[in-house]
């Protein structure tokens, strides 16, 4: 069959991820509009003639062939990406690096592409990936901004499926942490220069692959198949037959902060955590996955009942949090002491956070004195019970003794910890900025007016 006939059929699949039947091919790509049926499939099937860069399902759907189906790992080229973007994020250097085990490599030199310009260069990219499977540390990250840059300046992407390295590299390296490419390259004993370029970056990945390469055929995974399988092991259903509550349960959760305390089946506490969002973070728990740390599997194996109570804020549920485990003792919270953090308010000594609440219509002032202590104070947005609130911040901010109901120490150490992380996302006053003790609470009955229920954003003003 011509060749010009299987490159127009490969073509046609190229944009096709989910794959066509035969009737398709036959009509949009070889233009035989009146094959249907067996008559498709056989016009097909000659057309193409066993190459074996097309394959045919049970279902009869024809698509491509991933690079390295069915071939050993020495028999694949990969493609190593290496970027590098500015600071403003409008200019990206893009370079890779083509290898294959024991054979030829191929240096894609580095190309600047700005956002706002058509770039045709990145074609040869495209083509030199069409055979080979693309590489990246954090792949699906490096996807998403592969084919966004490659969509704005080529009008299409040019990557699909690839290699992780950072899944890989934990595959092998289980007890290294690995938050950067350095941290895999220095867990294999690789030597890398920090100011690398994009043509560095690539080709530092492209050794850790080769390296982790061999390490796969130590382990007899000798094929792309027997790596991926590796690495995406089929994941495994929880069943709910085994606790007191069920999928509905779990998908009736509030998407609110909070916490959750899980039980065993005599009631004892054996877990309490704290969420941001409680239904994502306690389904995360039972999620479909082929993998589960150990500690999340001995829970899985103990727990029976599980209760939640919502709060207005991620500070909230930490302080509840770390009152409920010193509380419970809860057998698998390993880590019951809040150890003292290297954080510090700097000129900071009295302020006021002002948080959403769990009770509708209402703030949560946190107000931290004399950078030493805190008290809690809720507070309606109306201001119906702004005489009371008022004279609680003059006792706290403006006597000499005043009396908190929280406890002093670990609850504080953990609010100063999370406002020097969130200072700038989050609304506070600093109370001795704000002039006269009548000026300071002006401010702060302001801002309890200007906080809505549905936006938490950060107000645009701070003394």
């Amino acid at each position: 069959m011509d060749q010009t006939v299987k490159d127009r059929i490969y073509a046609f699949l190229e944009q096709r991820d989910t794959g066509v039947h035969a009737e398709v091919l036959a009509s949009e790509a070889l233009g035989l509009h009146g094959a249907r049926g067996p008559i498709a499939d056989k016009v097909v099937r000659a057309a193409i003639d066993d190459d074996p860069r097309f394959v045919c399902d049970n279902s009869g759907i024809w698509y491509l062939r991933p690079p390295g189906q069915g071939k050993t790992l020495r028999e694949v080229s990969f493609f190593c990406f290496g970027v590098v973007v500015s600071a403003d994020a409008e200019v990206y250097e893009l370079a890779g690096r083509k290898v294959q085990m024991g054979g030829r490599e191929t240096l894609f030199p580095a190309v600047r592409v700005r956002m706002d310009e058509r770039e045709e260069s990145l074609d040869s990219y495209a083509e030199g990936m069409r055979d080979a499977i693309p590489v990246g540390f954090q792949w699906s990250r490096m996807r998403r901004d592969l084919n966004r840059l490659s969509r704005l300046v080529m009008g299409r992407g040019i990557v699909d499926s690839g290699i992780c390295l950072f899944r890989l590299g934990r595959h092998f390296c289980p007890d290294v942490r690995l938050h950067s490419v350095e941290d895999l390259a220095s867990a294999m004993g690789l030597s890398f220069v920090s100011d690398r370029g994009a043509e560095g970056e690539a080709s530092l990945q492209a050794d850790i692959l080769l390296d982790l390469l061999e390490r796969c055929e130590e382990e007899d995974l000798n094929t792309i198949e027997a790596v991926t399988a590796a690495l995406y092991p089929d994941p495994v259903p929880i069943h709910f037959d085994a606790y007191a509550f069920d999928e509905v349960f779990l998908s009736a959760l509030p998407e609110l902060p909070g916490v959750y305390i899980m039980r065993d089946r005599e009631g004892g506490v054996i877990y309490v955590g704290k969420a941001v969002n409680l239904r994502r973070r306690v389904g995360s728990y039972f999620a479909r996955r082929s993998e589960r740390p150990k500690k999340t599997q001995q829970i899985l194996d103990r727990i029976w009942s599980m209760e939640v109570e919502t709060v207005g804020s991620e500070l909230e549920a930490l302080l509840l949090e770390a009152k409920l485990i010193a509380l419970c003792q809860p057998e698998f919270n390993t880590q019951f002491d809040v150890h003292k953090r290297d954080t510090e308010l700097g000129t900071l000594k009295n302020v006021v956070l002002v948080l959403p609440s769990a009770e509708l219509e209402c703030v949560e002032l946190f107000c931290v004195v004399d950078s030493t202590s805190f008290a809690q104070v809720r507070a309606r947005k109306d201001l119906c019970d702004w005489e009371a609130v008022e004279q609680a911040l003059h006792e706290f901010y403006f006597l000499e003794e005043w009396e908190s109901d929280l406890e002093i120490g670990a609850p504080f150490e953990i609010l100063k910890s999370w406002m020097v992380a969130k200072r700038d996302a989050i609304n506070w006053v600093d109370m001795d900025r704000s002039g006269s003790p009548d000026d300071a609470m002006r401010i702060v009955r302001e801002y309890v007016q200007q906080c809505e229920d549905e936006d938490w954003e950060k107000i645009s003003w701070r003394v």
